[in-house]
């Protein structure tokens, strides 16, 4: 680039030259007339000729080849440039930012000072946007509340908002002092919401880029160090960043969703400046007066109430707009690059093949995954509004029946440990048993064995007793080193006690001494008054026997065991639940599910087991949420369970005083539920009633909820079958894809099977036009069977229809995602003969062709993207069936299935904003 700066040197000089002289051109002085031949001179090698243009005060530099103008640079007054000295431009740019800084400084102290107050309004305002939402399109979200209230309760959601607020007010500063036309000042709140809202929402995945962020510490007059060097930063920051964000066109990505952004406020700033007048008058004035009784000002309610409302017009019209802008974007930029993949993928394998494929793949390698990447993005952009509400179902199905396979689980688990108790089945009754050795680490225990904690608890406590006697061993050797030497009489005394119970070998007493240890260090840890070593010398005891948490109250070792134990936590992870019931804090799933036994509803009594999730204190959204049924006795209530505050800790579950209507007393729940748990759950000695009662009293009630669920889902599925089957092209499109779904994937799929082809019956020269893709099909007859089962993919698929049953448009399908499931495996089957014939399969022969190394590279990522556009296609049938209860009967698989849902369709949500410009990435 050194050229390029010589010029711009050359150009900048002869102005600076000319421009003092440019009235009197006529009259040079021999000097200036040297330095003119000087310029020309330099100009000349590099192909420029350089003409002065007196009368029109210019000069003009041409290509000498193409007699082209290459630039104009116009005379200057010398009153204007003596404007643009160094020493007047270091003025003005001092100026500049002593302006920034006051408007920084008054926007971060007004965000502060008004958080509060604009919190509110904001979330008054985006509430309002999401219920016009959920009332005029309530399929596409319906737990757009839920989700609202959430974001902005949690951490996260005031630190976005406070970002927002600061760079919108900071920008608005800045506009303010720079547009002093008033026809255009209604543009600036709704431009400072443009880059608050792009800070908040792109900021985190900018600057995710460690290189970005050492730029920046650079920038600011910091330098490189070796911890940043250790994290991946190069010693050019700054030029790493500049091809992380421009040459690989990271900073394109946001391009459709600033743009959405820029149009919303356009629109939002028109929309005002047509109607605020009038309907500010009333809104602003009239609901101010109605509603304040002479102790709130009119105008600063008139003010948050002209805030609320250009936020909401902002939100809701950029909600709008962008995927409409989005879906444009990608059409016109994504859909031509399409041709350029063409044209590269066809020179490539022309390049190979003349070659004899000796040459390297990387760039055809390159180039399929690209392609692929390109058509799954483009496809999911196609059918992205579908894509954004089955996602949203997801979430809030998944939460649901994730509690109701975890409920089942542990509720079974349970009653069998209640028969077991009730009718002695067992030496050992884990429900009335304490656990004084929980967390201890059991001595020399074999990796893998971790289910024992359930299974057999008196065998792991037996290591556990093994692990405590080598600590109390351990403890008097470190009471008489020099770590003591400075430890107060009292403190001394007070480890010697815990040494003391350690030393027993009495598992009720040493639970007692791991207790005070434990109550002892929280205490020391608060306690400046302590002695320096006192909670390190007890932090060292404590670390001889790994994390001791004893539980002395009866029946809270088996849910503690139940979350330790590998076979059983499988069942409870990742299930949200809620950390309170009643009076009482319930930290672990299992607490909870144990206070549910006794708070839950009476599904006996037609109480509800589906209901809407509680949010900051009440219940929204859409009923979502699965609430473990009750097994007390159906004579028995308890106030703790109508508790407002949850002061009880969680031991108190475990140990409450319990006085059941039948007049006996228990000491905790558990003991209760043991004796007391109503016998339809619990069954005889002979045989439980859980299963059955279970599936009675609570399957009925999902399989309705999924009913309800089913009605809305149903708009989204109609949507999805029409993208699929949709056979126009959108007016946006440039390239040669299809709009339609399906169309889309069979464009796919013959680009796989073209290049199969070309290893199986090697062509003259290798052609493929995107565009005829649909029009030309494969003729290998391996190639043939493959499509074929395609096809039968697609035929499945077909069998999803819309139908108008009572005016409204409903989904019906017999299909089962087992049958996706075999035809995916067939695929599979057929792609396994291809990969035969070519020689890069399992099997030691039936290879046709004799292909190298480059060739079988090429052949098997042709393959591997075969299949995994068949798992695609499998996946808009499993979508269809996502709120059907009868065909995700089985919830454990309907779990592992949603995971994987939620994994493929959250990636590519997270794309949805990208774009890629025109020519290679």
């Amino acid at each position: 680039m050194k050229w390029f700066s010589k010029i711009l040197t050359a150009i900048a000089a002869v102005n600076m030259i000319l421009a003092p002289v440019a009235q009197a051109a006529a009259n040079w002085t021999e000097k200036e007339k040297a330095q003119l031949a000087q310029y020309r001179d330099f100009l000349e090698p590099m192909g420029y000729t350089l003409y002065v243009d007196k009368e029109s005060k210019k000069a003009q530099v041409f290509d000498k080849t193409t007699k082209k103008l290459a630039m104009e640079i116009p005379f200057g007054e010398e009153k204007q440039l003596r404007k643009f000295s160094p020493k007047s431009i270091n003025k003005m740019m001092l100026d500049e930012m002593v302006r920034i800084k006051n408007a920084s400084k008054a926007s971060l102290s007004h965000t502060v000072r008004n958080l509060p107050t604009e919190s509110a309004m904001f979330f008054v305002a985006m509430g309002a946007v999401v219920a016009g939402q959920l009332i005029t399109n309530y399929s596409q979200n319906p737990v757009a509340m839920q989700q609202h209230i959430q974001h902005q309760l949690s951490p996260m959601g005031v630190f976005g908002f406070f970002t927002f607020m600061y760079s919108q007010g900071l920008t608005s500063n800045l506009l303010s002092t720079y547009i002093k036309n008033p026809k255009f000042h209604h543009m600036i709140p709704y431009l400072g919401m443009t880059v608050g809202a792009f800070l908040q929402t792109y900021l985190s995945s900018v600057a995710s880029d460690p290189n970005v962020k050492a730029c920046a510490k650079v920038m600011m007059g910091g330098k490189v160090s070796q911890k940043d060097t250790a994290a991946g930063v190069e010693e050019d920051p700054c030029g790493k960043a500049y091809e992380y964000l421009v040459i690989h066109k990271k900073i394109w990505e946001y391009a459709p969703g600033i743009a959405s952004m820029l149009i919303s406020s356009g629109a939002a700033a028109l929309g005002q400046a047509l109607l605020t007048k009038v309907v500010l008058r009333v809104t602003g004035v009239d609901i101010a007066v109605w509603l304040t009784p002479g102790t709130m000002q009119v105008k600063g309610l008139r003010l948050l109430i002209v805030k609320g409302l250009q936020i909401s017009a902002f939100v809701a019209l950029d909600m709008w707009f962008n995927r409409h802008v989005t879906f444009a974007w990608k059409n016109i930029f994504d859909g031509a690059d399409f041709h350029d993949m063409n044209r590269d993928m066809v020179n490539h394998v022309n390049t190979l093949k003349t070659a004899k494929w000796n040459g390297s793949t990387d760039n055809l390698k390159h180039e399929m995954k690209h392609f692929h990447q390109k058509m799954m993005d483009w496809r999911m952009i196609n059918m992205a509004e579908v894509y954004e509400a089955h996602h949203n179902w997801s979430e809030a199905l998944k939460s649901l029946t994730s509690m109701f396979n975890s409920s089942y689980s542990f509720y079974n688990d349970f009653v069998n440990e209640i028969r077991n108790a009730r009718f002695n089945e067992s030496q050992v009754q884990p429900l009335l048993r304490t656990a004084p050795l929980n967390g201890v680490t059991p001595l020399d225990m074999a990796e893998g064995r971790e289910d024992l904690y359930l299974t057999h608890p008196q065998f792991i406590e037996g290591m556990q007793l093994d692990t405590v006697a080598e600590a109390a061993i351990k403890a008097e050797a470190l009471m008489k080193s020099d770590k003591t030497k400075y430890l107060y009489p009292a403190e001394k005394k007070a480890i010697n006690g815990i040494i003391a119970k350690l030393s027993t070998g009495d598992r009720d007493q040493i639970g007692k001494g791991l207790l005070e240890l434990n109550n002892n260090m929280r205490i020391a840890a608060q306690n400046v008054s302590s002695s320096q070593n006192y909670f390190r010398v007890m932090n060292e005891i404590r670390s001889y026997m790994g994390s001791p948490d004893p539980s002395l109250e009866v029946g809270r070792g088996f849910g503690q065991a139940y979350e330790k134990a590998p076979s059983t936590a499988e069942t409870l992870a990742g299930t949200s639940y809620y950390r309170q019931v009643g009076l009482f804090k319930t930290p672990k799933i299992t607490d909870f599910l144990v206070m549910q036994m006794i708070c839950g509803p009476d599904v006996e009594a037609n109480g509800k087991v589906v209901k809407t999730p509680k949010i900051a204190g009440a219940h929204t959204g859409f009923p979502s949420v699965f609430l473990p049924p009750t097994l007390a006795n159906q004579n028995d209530e308890f106030d703790p369970c109508f508790g407002i505050k949850a002061d009880a800790p969680v031991e108190r579950i475990y140990n409450w005083p319990v006085r059941a209507a039948s007049g006996k007393k228990y000491t905790g729940f558990v003991e209760y539920l043991v004796h007391e748990a109503r016998d339809n759950a619990v069954g005889s000695k002979e045989e439980s009633a859980f299963p059955a009662w279970w599936t009675a009293k609570t399957e009925s009630q999902m399989q309705k909820a999924f009913g309800e669920f089913s009605k809305s889902y149903d708009e989204i599925v109609v949507k999805m079958v029409r993208k699929m089957y949709n056979n126009e092209r959108s007016s946006f499109n440039r390239g040669p894809m299809a709009n339609g779904i399906i169309n889309a994937v069979f464009q796919e799929e013959r680009v796989y099977l073209a290049l199969l082809q070309e290893m199986l019956q090697p062509s003259a020269k290798f052609d493929l036009k995107f565009e005829n893709l649909l029009k030309n099909a494969p003729t290998h007859a391996a190639l043939k069977a493959v499509e074929g089962e395609f096809f039968a993919l697609n035929n499945l698929l077909k069998k999803i229809e819309v139908r108008t049953i009572e005016g409204r448009e409903v989904i019906q399908s017999p299909l089962e995602n087992y049958q996706l499931e075999e035809q995916v495996t067939k695929i599979q089957t057929a792609l396994a003969g291809v990969s035969t014939l070519l020689g890069v399969g399992d099997a030691t022969e039936g290879a046709v062709v004799a292909l190298n190394q480059q060739q079988r590279d090429i052949a098997v990522q042709a393959l591997e993207q075969l299949q995994s556009l068949a798992q695609e296609v499998m996946m808009y049938g499993s979508m269809a069936n996502a709120v059907s209860w009868d065909k995700i009967r089985n919830i454990k698989r309907l779990n592992a299935e949603q995971g994987q849902f939620q994994n493929e369709i959250q990636a590519k949500i997270a794309q949805m904003r990208g774009m890629a410009m025109p020519g290679k990435n």
